[in-house]
């Protein structure tokens, strides 16, 4: 028969030894099998550590590939947004100018419109109806009606049969009665235009009246044929044979 072998068990033991002589020597002794164990125990740690370790850092780097991604993304969003920034405060200023142009057309077309309309009511009508002639210079012995030359007054002499009439459509703003002084009619045109008659018959309008052109004011007659008539704009006095259109 042949002889078995058995294997010895290597055990290890531990000494401590104190530098003091009179503390006792200690020892432990440490069992192959547990050490094993324990070294497999702490290779398995390490190994789970150096893989939990390994985990985190590629869950880190993807995260951190993320935020960097999200970041590029909102660094180009950003770009388009300050583009499109840019172009509407060019539009904004393009409307703003376009706004201020349409507003000086605008106000530009209200002047116009103003102008047109004190053009249409400046007073360009005859004062009489039908014929009538310039008086000229009076003589000394002259009784007859005198122009007031701070009025740049016209004294015309009419036909008899004919008219006084209203040189352009307005509102009766004056009237006075015949007296010492001939009866006078004050119409407002309108635009600052007002045009003054004075002639010694009666008032044929009140004040207050709207009246058109060629409206009636003094009916001529033997006694008034002289007609006084002057013009102002906002309070001036004008030339009346200036304004005045003569046709025929």
């Amino acid at each position: 028969m042949s002889s078995k072998r058995h294997k010895r068990k290597v055990g290890y033991t531990i000494m401590i030894v104190s530098d003091s002589a009179h503390t006792n020597q200690k020892k432990f002794h440490i069992n192959t099998g547990i050490l094993s164990i324990v070294a497999f125990v702490l290779l398995v740690v390490v190994i789970c550590y150096a893989e939990y370790t390994t985990i985190l850092m590629h869950g880190a780097t993807e995260r951190s590939e993320t935020y960097a991604g999200q970041i590029a993304v909102l660094q180009s969003e950003n770009e388009q947004l300050k583009l499109e920034n840019e172009d509407l405060q060019k539009q904004v200023a393009n409307l703003n100018q376009t706004l201020s142009q349409k507003e000086v057309q605008v106000q530009s077309q209200e002047k116009d419109g103003q102008d047109a309309q004190k053009e249409e009511n400046m007073p360009r009508g005859f004062p009489v109806s039908g014929a009538a002639q310039i008086k000229e210079a009076a003589a000394g012995d002259d009784t007859g009606m005198q122009p007031k030359q701070d009025w740049k007054e016209v004294i015309f002499i009419a036909a008899a049969q004919t008219d006084v009439v209203a040189t352009g459509a307005g509102t009766v703003v004056g009237v006075t009665e015949a007296g010492d002084e001939p009866a006078g009619i004050s119409i407002d045109h309108g635009g600052g235009y007002i045009s003054n008659y004075r002639n010694m018959g009666a008032p044929k309008v009140e004040s207050g009246a709207s009246v058109e052109q060629g409206t009636v004011l003094f009916e001529i007659e033997e006694n008034n044929m002289e007609i006084g008539y002057s013009i102002t704009k906002d309070g001036e006095f004008l030339e009346p044979m200036e304004i005045i259109e003569i046709k025929g």
